[in-house]
């Protein structure tokens, strides 16, 4: 068997290969990019376990997931998806938007495109999970709204409630969704246009 020398390879050349299931050619992506990746992780948490956690979990799924994978910029694509698993760790943590809004800035550290199947992602995950923590009935009233598209009369009788006070909490609720999408919005221009 020839010994293949991957070091001149580019990461996507090494990623075609990965996607053949190359493990020697994964073992190289993983070496050439391991460092990096998890000093963004550690950065971004100053928690190492996790980092390392992080950086080993997005091998294990490109591995796993090598053949539907479709990716242009290697490269882009790893940082990224360390960026969301942090944004994913300060929301188990349930960090406050303030904290989060305090984290911005130091999560653009690199230039990049998004694959748009994952952004939609995890802007469903985003608002599914805000959704959750919506007050018991303002979580119904906008179920009620936006998923069974019921009107704002429909919902009073449904609830026994007047239309002011649906009216109210609709106005609420669309208000600090704006707020949420406004800052996952400028999270995502950070990452496509910060330095």
């Amino acid at each position: 068997m020839q010994h293949i020398d991957y070091s001149q390879y580019s990461l996507n050349d090494l990623f075609i290969l990965v996607k053949g299931s190359d493990k020697d050619a994964f073992d190289c992506l993983y070496r050439f990019t391991f460092k990096g990746l998890y000093e963004l992780a550690y950065r971004k948490l100053q928690d190492e376990d996790v980092a390392k956690e992080i950086v080993q979990d997005l091998f294990v799924d490109l591995w796993d997931k090598r053949e539907q994978k479709h990716i242009h910029e290697v490269e882009k694509y790893l940082y990224q998806v360390v960026r969301f698993k942090v944004i994913d760790v300060y929301r188990r943590r349930r960090v406050s938007f303030a904290e989060l809004d305090g984290m911005v800035d130091t999560l653009v550290d690199y230039t990049n495109q998004a694959d748009t199947p994952f952004y939609t992602k995890q802007l469903k995950q985003y608002v599914n999970n805000w959704i959750e923590t919506l007050p018991k009935k303002r979580k119904k009233i906008f179920q009620l709204r936006y998923h069974e598209d019921k009107s704002t009369g429909e919902i009073s009788k449904i609830l026994d409630i007047s239309p002011k006070t649906v009216q109210n909490q609709l106005l609420t609720t669309a208000n600090a969704l704006r707020g949420l999408l406004q800052k996952y919005l400028l999270l995502i221009l950070l990452f496509f246009f910060g330095s």
